[in-house]
């Protein structure tokens, strides 16, 4: 006799009981393995297109290409099927974006996901969690990275018995990508970001590390770099939901870093970083990003779970705070769109003094010395303690900027105004040739790291403020402060901003001297120079005893003479972004 339906009660939660008896052909992969692995691509993808054959509530469709040419998928769940952004925008419901295995490997999330999906939509157990909330949900971003699957992908990570790879198939980190953008994954995110401008964002992931008893470890912006309106927004209305979330048996804890390994009671480290990371990004486009880190010592079943359980938690506060949520994120766009903070904060640091307690829940732990390392080897048991311990989650600015009213780029730099595009940011045209007064910066002491990062080789160099008048012709792209995107803009376009274009390499030939004089005319020219000028000779002089690798090298001392004549290129070093500080008419139409 066939069995047409069998029911299964599982729990999906170790500390929140939540039972659900769920007919077999809608157990997912995971499930049906006994919690141990995770499915392939093309089984992750057919079974959510299988939720969408089922269920009104339901859309599959693709953002993009992977460069292997895969499709790049979206889950949309919607009571109402608003499954393009113009119907949800008229909804009046919260958006919510969760992105998967953006690290392949760390695919927690994906299986969470799938499960709350089924559970929305199918069984209908949690299908109040779309009562005020419309949920887009990336089950895999890195999916070329995700078919390099493996047993032998994370070896700090205990299950899934296979899963996938940390990079793309062009060997980058998409997690290190999003303001620079070079990825073909990153450049479709961004239109699909742009398009839908979600109201909340999750990013999940598994965290390297200490070994302790958190099984579920996150992080949220909520410092100075954060708008004002929606920096209240989570702290008021957010983070008190998850102060006594329990999840594998232990608190929900901030993500652990510690400040000594070997020390716990030293305390942890928090602050902030730069927005090449996906949950800082989102908040230069005033969102709140949620970044989930399961710990990589805990079984796969206690990880999914207790990611399942940030979600819903995170969904039941958006049901709850939706009206609050999106006044605070629109707020925050029509206060950018008037213009950014002056001055802006461009620059952070952690400041050394503790500023919060926390209830540390570690192992115990011994340090020896190592005969394999030559240093010290942790040895971590299972004997749990537990310790309050100082938190340093302050940070301080280090470098403000006056922002601009404008940005003013030659159209000759066609991939910096694209990348802009690719991050909403509105630019126009000049229609006639300007003269303008601006401000200009000229770069000194350039030096590029010798190996490449995420394939570039980043750029250092000090920056000096020049103030002149200058002819712009028509084509220029004009590049204005007061849009919902200025914030990017100015992480972009100010070179001393941590993920700037210039410090990613986008205008390395500006470094270039492209004319040289022969030894033998500069030569005889200096000659002339030195006796028809008496203040080059006095800093001639100076320079030979002050600088003695200048005074050792021909080429530099000739070069000295040829800095000073009137054939030297004023363009090198030169910034070629320059910056309109008053708001003077201008003749523009829109940028195609």
């Amino acid at each position: 006799m066939t069995r047409r339906i069998f029911f299964l009660l599982i729990t999906l939660s170790t500390t929140v009981c939540v039972s659900q008896t769920i007919p077999e052909k809608w157990l997912t992969y995971y499930e049906q393995s006994g919690f141990k692995k995770t499915p392939r691509y093309a089984e992750t993808i057919e079974f959510c297109k299988r939720l969408e054959k089922a269920s009104p509530w339901i859309k599959v469709m693709s953002f993009g290409k992977s460069p292997e040419g895969r499709d790049l998928s979206l889950v949309i769940a919607s009571k109402e099927r608003a499954f393009d952004p113009v119907k949800a925008s008229k909804s009046n419901k919260a958006i919510l974006l969760i992105q998967n295995g953006i690290h392949a490997g760390e695919i927690d999330g994906k299986d969470a996901c799938l499960m709350l999906l089924r559970d929305i939509a199918i069984t209908k157990t949690k299908s109040s969690l779309l009562d005020h909330v419309i949920l887009l949900v990336i089950p895999v971003y890195n999916v070329d990275g995700h078919e390099r699957f493996g047993p032998y992908n994370r070896i700090n990570q205990q299950g899934p018995e296979e899963m996938g790879w940390r990079v793309t198939g062009q060997n980058l980190n998409l997690n290190r990508d999003y303001l620079k953008a070079d990825a073909p994954e990153t450049q479709a995110w961004l239109k699909l970001f742009t398009s839908w401008l979600p109201d909340f964002f999750i990013d999940c992931h598994v965290t390297d590390g200490a070994n302790f008893q958190h099984a579920i470890t996150y992080g949220i912006e909520y410092h100075e770099n954060v708008a004002s309106t929606v920096r209240t927004w989570i702290l008021d209305k957010y983070l008190p939901a998850l102060s006594h979330l329990e999840t594998g048996g232990a608190p929900v804890a901030p993500y652990i870093f510690l400040r000594d390994d070997k020390d716990p009671t030293k305390g942890l480290q928090g602050g902030t970083a730069p927005p090449r990371f996906s949950t800082i990004y989102v908040t230069l486009q005033n969102r709140p990003g949620l970044l989930i880190e399961t710990h990589m010592l805990k079984d796969y079943k206690t990880r999914v779970s207790g990611t399942y359980r940030m979600i819903e938690v995170t969904l039941e506060r958006m049901n709850q705070e939706y009206t609050s949520l999106r006044s605070a994120v629109r707020s925050a766009d029509a206060q950018t769109s008037k213009g950014v903070e002056r001055p802006f904060p461009l620059q952070f640091e952690s400041v050394d003094v503790p500023n919060q307690v926390f209830h540390y829940m570690g192992l115990q732990q011994k340090n020896e010395p190592s005969e394999i390392s030559g240093g010290t080897r942790t040895i971590y048991t299972q004997d749990p303690f537990e310790v309050n311990v100082p938190r340093y989650d302050s940070i301080k600015v280090t470098k403000f900027v006056d922002p601009p009213t404008a940005y003013l780029i030659p159209q000759q730099w066609k991939e910096v105004i694209e990348r802009l595009r690719m991050h909403g940011v509105k630019i126009e045209r000049l229609k006639v040739e300007t003269e303008l007064d601006v401000e200009l910066y000229r770069f000194s002491n350039a030096k590029w790291q010798q190996t490449p990062f995420e394939g570039r080789h980043g750029a250092t160099y000090s920056v000096e403020t020049m103030n002149g008048k200058r002819t712009f012709p028509a084509g220029t792209a004009v590049v204005r402060l007061n849009q919902r995107a200025g914030r990017v803009v100015l992480h972009a376009l100010e070179p001393e901003a941590p993920d700037a274009f210039a410090a990613w390499g986008f205008f390395d030939a500006v470094f270039e001297q492209k004319e040289y004089a022969e030894d033998y005319v500069m030569e005889s020219m200096a000659r002339e120079m030195l006796a028809k000028d008496p203040a080059l000779k006095k800093e001639f002089d100076s320079k030979l005893q002050s600088d003695t690798a200048f005074a050792k090298s021909p080429g530099s001392r000739l070069n000295f003479f040829y800095q000073h004549s009137p054939y030297w290129d004023n363009q090198v070093n030169l910034y070629p972004v320059a910056r309109l500080m008053k708001d003077v008419p201008l003749q523009t139409d829109p940028w195609r």
